[in-house]
């Protein structure tokens, strides 16, 4: 086969499916990673909605949830209101506070885009290729990767995948394939991804979104391989795989199930398509639903950090000491990073863990060190915080089975069997109690000083706290004041909380 000359940029089209693809690592090595790392660059609202439209990722707590969040008093009234007026203004508070409190929505009625294009094949031809092929290939995955699940070993050492199911399927009696196209293909020549989705789906302007309903049909096992393969990662018996190699041969397996089944003559997929599918990548605007979620889970977040941040202020004679604070308690690691000095950790109250780390800003005047420190803390605590995050959000829609309570959930494992997708997430007596929010950074520092920093760093760095996937507030050390880092700028924080006499403790 020869590759055409057309829009179809094959690489670039990998490089994002990388991005977009969970991290699954093999379990010696393990980094940190936003599991929404592919939609940084919007702000996390916007991006919360995208995934959720894009790709089904549950990534807001409920509804019901969140207004049993504020029954509870989790969520504080004056701290909500005080969020309706800075997103909504001053007319409109009440409006949008009947909306957040009292407003019905219907249920969620239409699917995510993902694998809409996919489910063609259940329409038009009346056959499920993934029912046939995932158990087949899963088996072959799992012994090829050999991580405790197999039965056999592959003839091939110290090679890649390609070479090792070539090696394979010419030296055993038992082929993978059930037709003679596929097999032909996988020994006779060298296939591209291309070539071989012109063969299955025909419209090259489909050829992206195909794929990725294909590898999302089973991210675990593809965010493995593009894993092992970013990483270089040698595997137990010396082999290696690539994401290409796996998408090639699911292609080739996609090929053979329709032989099989439609015999050698059908149409490609887009020859059939009465309407097209809405683009998996198209804008996703926002609707009062989505809004009213971004709105709750803003008070919820400042609703916990309020009770944080009291223990920080030094205008403290309307509230106890540290103590005898309303505490709110969270399990979630490194929710809480303070830079500063040792001391300041005194100020936080009971029931809070934080990480700190020690930074002294009288000695780091042009606040270099500051540079480098917050380019090193951010993103790796930004990411494990929202690893947690999105492993919480995610819990509702499987705390129901029992099945699943000791496993793997959310979004960034384990297999459900040999012929089962690796399961993505957190292990669920981790996040069962989780409260999700997002890092809260402190920085002891003078704001201007902080500014200045901000505006220097790298803009990977940067966007995490541009688009508010990090929250940041400066401790003035000479004043006490603090600020709350909003749309680049450093505003006063104004507390919300009551004197002692009237706090619930």
């Amino acid at each position: 086969m020869t590759a055409r000359n057309n829009s179809f940029d094959e690489n670039a089209v990998l490089d994002e499916l990388r991005q977009f693809l969970p991290a699954l690592s093999t379990g010696r090595t393990f980094t940190h990673r936003n599991p929404l790392q592919a939609f940084q660059h919007l702000r996390f609202h916007d991006a919360l909605r995208h995934a959720s439209e894009m790709l089904g990722y549950r990534t807001w707590l409920s509804l019901d949830e969140y207004r049993s969040l504020y029954n509870s008093k989790r969520v504080k009234p004056g701290v909500l209101e005080k969020v309706l007026v800075g997103q909504k203004g001053t007319a409109r508070t009440f409006e949008w506070q009947d909306k957040v409190l009292m407003k019905k929505f219907p249920a969620d009625a239409t699917a995510p885009r993902i694998g809409q294009l996919r489910a063609n094949w259940q329409k038009q031809y009346k056959t499920d290729p993934d029912a046939r092929i995932h158990p087949r290939l899963f088996r072959i995955l799992g012994n090829y990767l050999d991580h405790g699940v197999s039965d056999w070993k592959f003839p091939v050492h110290g090679q890649g995948f390609f070479d090792s199911m070539r090696e394979m399927e010419s030296n055993s009696f038992v082929s993978v394939f059930n037709t003679p196209r596929a097999r032909n293909l996988l020994l006779h020549t060298s296939p591209s991804i291309e070539d071989l989705l012109t063969v299955i789906v025909g419209d090259e302007t489909l050829f992206k979104q195909y794929l990725f309903d294909q590898q999302f049909a089973h991210r675990g096992w593809s965010g493995l391989v593009a894993w092992l393969e970013r990483n270089g990662e040698i595997l137990p018996n010396g082999s290696s795989i690539t994401l290409y190699e796996l998408i090639v041969f699911e292609l080739l397996l996609e090929i053979d199930v329709l032989d099989d089944r439609l015999g050698t003559h059908w149409e490609p997929l887009a020859s059939g398509l009465a309407n097209r599918p809405k683009d998996l990548f198209a804008p996703v605007p926002a609707d009062e639903k989505s809004e009213v979620l971004g709105i709750w889970q803003e008070a919820f977040e400042w609703s916990y950090y309020e009770g944080i941040l009291a223990g920080f202020s030094r205008d403290r004679q309307n509230f106890t000491e540290g103590r005898t604070l309303t505490r709110i308690v969270t399990n979630a690691p490194d929710s809480l990073c303070i830079v500063g000095r040792p001391s300041v950790l005194r100020n936080l109250p009971n029931g809070h863990r934080a990480f700190l780390h020690s930074y002294d800003f009288a000695v780091d005047r042009d606040g270099e060190l500051l540079k480098s420190t917050l380019e090193t803390v951010i993103p790796s605590l930004g990411a494990a915080s929202l690893e947690y995050f999105f492993a919480r959000t995610a819990w509702t829609a499987v705390e129901s089975n029992a099945a699943l309570t000791d496993q793997i959930i959310g979004l960034f494992g384990i297999a459900d069997s040999v012929s089962g997708d690796l399961r993505t997430g957190l292990p669920a007596s981790l996040i069962e109690d989780l409260e999700p929010t997002r890092l809260l950074c402190v920085v002891e520092q003078f704001p201007e000083t902080v500014l200045k920093v901000i505006d220097r760093l790298d803009a990977a760095v940067a966007r995490w706290l541009a688009n508010e996937w990090v929250h940041m507030v400066v401790t003035d050390p000479a004043s006490g004041e603090l600020r709350v880092l909003k749309n680049g700028e450093l505003a006063a924080y104004k507390s919300d909380r009551r004197p002692v006499e009237d706090a619930v403790h």
